[in-house]
């Protein structure tokens, strides 16, 4: 994971809701000293529908630093084809690096688990 652009960062991202909140049943949770925070707004009508969905993950301490991770989904007639995805991610406080390394130690964690 060397970028929060990278298709790799969102399969890591997606992998730790998945884990520390399966089925994404809450709206607020805890995962290895980081708080996240979900939100989810949605609008459709006959021609489209739009559901823009913001996560916030946020550590506190000594060394913080907070993180929004955004997706957002597109879709058009009456059959609801999907025509466009977006996801971002930008560190919204605290030093990137710090951050990074602990997506990294995530990832690493992950991948014992996976093994």
């Amino acid at each position: 994971m060397k970028s929060l652009a990278r298709p790799s960062f969102f399969r890591l991202f997606d992998l730790l809701q998945a884990r520390s909140n399966p089925g994404l049943k809450l709206a607020r949770w805890t995962h290895d000293g980081v708080e996240f925070e979900r939100q989810r707004q949605s609008f459709t009508n006959p021609m489209y529908g739009l559901v823009t969905e913001i996560v916030i993950l946020s550590r506190t301490g000594r060394r913080a630093w907070s993180l929004m991770v955004t997706k957002q989904y597109w879709w058009a007639g009456s059959d609801g084809k999907p025509f466009k995805n977006m996801r971002w991610a930008r560190p919204l406080s605290g030093h990137r690096s710090d951050l990074i390394v602990w997506l990294k130690e995530q990832e690493k964690l992950l991948d014992e688990t996976y093994q």
